[in-house]
């Protein structure tokens, strides 16, 4: 599995949009984007990839949940390679709904889809165990000051992501964090459960 952070507009505020590629010769590997952003401006990026011959550039999308930042772009990016588009929550251009703990193939691998309510009642995070790394959305993971509130919901999903072996996270927003991510989440996890749960 080779992950590619994409380029993003340096004049429209968008996510950070990911490529998940195999190997460039097997036409079983499937290309995958995560969160495409707000329009087609990603689309010049996966041009000059080297995505595989005899295969769309991009042939399903992950939406990790479904703001306008991570998911207007959608429109843009079916219309070009008439790719499929997976998303927890359902949507007008949503192929497949997807469920907790759900396996999809990505790349020459697979993800796991893992359930993380907080931000938003559709968030996921997309868990590649062969990598230890995390597709985290906008699943708050780097919580830096005590207060607040958060709901029994998240702290489950906190707790979770915090038993896991994950050494890389790719966050919708944020730099990719590629080291220290264990201490990170326990860390967070501490902090939050001296705040307010409901």
């Amino acid at each position: 599995m080779k992950i590619v952070p994409l380029k993003k507009s340096p004049a429209t505020y968008s996510c950070n949009s990911y490529m998940i590629l195999g190997d460039w010769n097997r036409i079983e590997d499937v290309n995958t984007l995560v969160d495409p952003g707000v329009d087609a401006f990603v689309l010049g990026e996966i041009h000059r990839l080297s995505t595989g011959v005899g295969k769309e550039p991009v042939q399903q999308i992950i939406i990790t949940h479904n703001h306008f930042d991570h998911s207007a772009g959608v429109a843009a990016l079916k219309q070009a390679f008439g790719c499929r588009v997976l998303a927890y929550g359902d949507g007008p251009l949503v192929d497949e709904t997807l469920h907790d703990r759900q396996f999809i193939k990505a790349g020459d691998d697979f993800l796991e889809v893992l359930h993380t309510p907080g931000h938003s009642g559709d968030s996921i995070c997309l868990y590649a165990s062969s990598l230890q790394a995390l597709f985290s959305g906008d699943t708050q993971l780097k919580v830096l000051a005590a207060g607040g509130t958060y709901s029994r919901d998240y702290v489950e999903a906190l707790e979770r992501l915090c038993t896991m072996k994950i050494s890389s996270v790719y966050s919708g927003h944020d730099r990719p964090v590629l080291s220290g991510v264990r201490e990170m989440l326990q860390r967070s996890l501490d902090i939050v459960l001296e705040a307010e749960i409901n």
